[in-house]
């Protein structure tokens, strides 16, 4: 919403928190998700009265971890920091989660924070519940940088700064605290900006030659050789140079979980069969977060190459990233920058028979596999309550004739081969650090930048994540950011379901009762009702699979015409 006095905004700042909004302007930064806060009225202030609410503009949430979490989808959607602000002590609080998830999946968000006042002449009652001495010390482990200046001038070198490492690879969060009273003053007349231009990000880290030589020649002389795709997936620009590389080394092709790095049915992607790992002898990780996680149990050693920056993400506090990583070679370079240098090497190489041979037999293999998922879509394809695969193949003819963008998946009802992806960046991916809530935030970032982009923004969210962040539905009406939103309804958190009966099953205890404490019933949620209250378009609640389709279709052309559309269908969970 622009205000309505915007036309008579000053020329140039006045006050120190109208420097600091010229520096998030500067930085081009074009929106600003946040909850108010007294802590940062000052910068309100100036985002509204002086910039006229553009660059940035204000995006109103409604609880703190929604905003950071939009802030984090917005900046993977679109590759570029995203900035949030969150008021002094209680509000970090809140927003602790998402930072955390962002701090995982690497992704780049600057967190502004309001604080103090530090001069205690000027703080009032309630602020000195709500501040701290060190305020950064809430996110300080999990977080690239913090910091907490005193002067103007340092505040906004704190921000260019936040900004500069926030994009250095490997990207993440960084904490700057904006002090209150500081953002009230007058600015002193011999204030002096400093100079954009000495902050730039780091330019990305070139790979070892003779590395990617090694590297590549092993790839060839493999027996089964793999790659799989990690982070580089979220570049639109990874899927050429996967396709390239699988193609030039006869390769099968595996993405990492909540990844889409090459087409659904590009005839080497093996994504979806579970021996890979097991079978293969070389195998390439190209910017895998953990990829001892997916290595399998047993006897199976296959050779390990890692492209990835490596060891340079761990923090001290968190175990994230800290499982010891079996790595035979290790490419350390930018992920993107070391896959355009070992698809280019292994273009260079005559085709061999040996080559010929081994990618005609994993085409063959990925078209059996691709068969089979379709054949056990179909034989669920009546099954009520509706079949996770049926929500997703009902879902994705919906919008596959649109310039569509997902979201958000639903994770355990994923069947891999019914969306049919077309190439890499058309995924938004998940939350890195396994916070539930993460997702409906950072749905409405994607959908941000698929709105910019002029894109159909759809998603597959789980009820349970739904519920713990549902108030994101409101800021999409809000702000006007077109989004459908399809629940899958199991009615329960199902993944702790699993983990119960696998107990109970190990103590000889009775399995049914694995619901109790963890099922969404009694009452079930109408989420129809909830979508409703918040201004969006909602179907009645479909039961019948039959009626998916007609929901999903009048779901579409509510987005459309710009609205936020919610389907709620009630599904079976998927065992496993």
């Amino acid at each position: 919403m622009a205000p309505e006095a915007a036309a008579a905004k000053a020329a140039s700042p006045i006050y120190s928190s109208d420097a600091m909004a010229d520096a998030l302007r500067a930085l081009g930064y074009r929106y600003l998700p946040l909850v108010p806060g007294s802590s940062f009225r000052g910068l309100h202030d100036s985002l509204v009265n002086y910039h006229g609410n553009t660059a940035p503009e204000i995006i109103l949430c409604l609880h703190e971890e929604v905003a950071v979490s939009l802030a984090h989808g917005y900046a993977k959607a679109t590759g570029t920091p995203c900035a949030a602000v969150v008021h002094d002590l209680v509000g970090l609080m809140h927003a602790s989660m998402a930072v955390y998830n962002a701090f995982c999946d690497q992704v780049p968000v600057v967190v502004l924070g309001g604080g103090g006042p530090v001069d205690t002449a000027i703080r009032r009652s309630k602020d000195w519940v709500h501040s701290a001495q060190t305020q950064t010390e809430q996110v300080r482990e999990f977080v690239k940088w913090v910091d907490e200046p005193a002067t103007t001038e340092a505040t906004i070198s704190a921000i260019y700064r936040a900004h500069q490492f926030a994009a250095s690879a490997p990207p993440g969060p960084c904490y700057v605290t904006i002090d209150m009273g500081l953002q009230e003053e007058l600015l002193a007349e011999n204030f002096r900006s400093p100079e954009l231009s000495d902050y730039a990000p780091a330019p990305p880290i070139a790979p070892d030659p003779s590395v990617v030589e090694r590297a590549i020649e092993l790839l060839r002389g493999a027996r089964f050789p793999l790659v799989v795709g990690g982070q580089v997936a979220r570049d639109p620009a990874a899927a050429e140079l996967l396709g390239a590389l699988v193609e030039s080394l006869g390769a099968a092709y595996q993405d990492d979980d909540n990844l889409v790095g090459l087409a659904t049915n590009h005839p080497l992607n093996l994504t979806g069969d579970d021996n890979l790992l097991k079978e293969a002898d070389v195998v390439l990780f190209t910017d895998v977060a953990d990829p001892s996680v997916l290595l399998p149990e047993g006897d199976a050693k296959p050779f390990l190459i890692d492209l990835s920056l490596g060891d340079l993400r761990i923090k001290s506090w968190s175990n994230a990233f800290g499982l010891p990583i079996r790595r035979d070679l290790h490419l350390l370079a930018d992920p993107m920058a070391g896959l355009r240098a070992l698809a280019a090497h292994a273009a260079t190489l005559p085709a061999e028979d040996q080559l010929r041979a081994r990618k005609a037999a994993v085409t063959e293999r990925a078209a059996a596999l691709r068969d089979a998922e379709h054949a056990e879509l179909a034989a669920h394809w009546d099954d009520s309550p509706i079949f996770g695969g049926r929500l997703i193949a009902e879902t994705f003819a919906a919008v596959k004739d649109l310039d569509w963008f997902l979201i958000l998946r639903n994770t355990r009802n994923w069947l891999e081969g019914v969306w049919e992806f077309t190439g890499s960046g058309q995924y938004l991916g998940h939350s890195g650090g396994g916070g539930v809530g993460y997702g409906p935030g950072a749905a409405v970032g994607g959908a941000l930048a698929a709105r910019d982009r002029g894109q159909f923004a759809v998603g597959i969210v789980g009820d349970g994540d739904l519920l713990m962040a549902n108030t994101a539905l409101w800021t999409a009406v809000h702000s006007k950011i077109p989004a459908l939103f399809v629940v899958n309804d199991n009615r329960s958190f199902y993944n702790d379901e699993t983990h119960q009966q696998r107990v109970a099953r190990s103590r000889k205890r009775p399995v049914e009762n694995a619901g109790v404490g963890i099922a969404i019933d009694e009452p079930p949620v109408d989420f129809v009702a909830l979508a409703r209250a918040y201004g969006c378009f909602a179907e009645e609640t479909v039961t019948h699979p039959g009626d998916l389709a007609p929901a999903l279709d009048a779901g579409v052309k509510a987005v459309l015409a710009g609205g936020v559309a919610v389907i709620q269908a009630i599904t079976a969970p998927r065992e496993g």
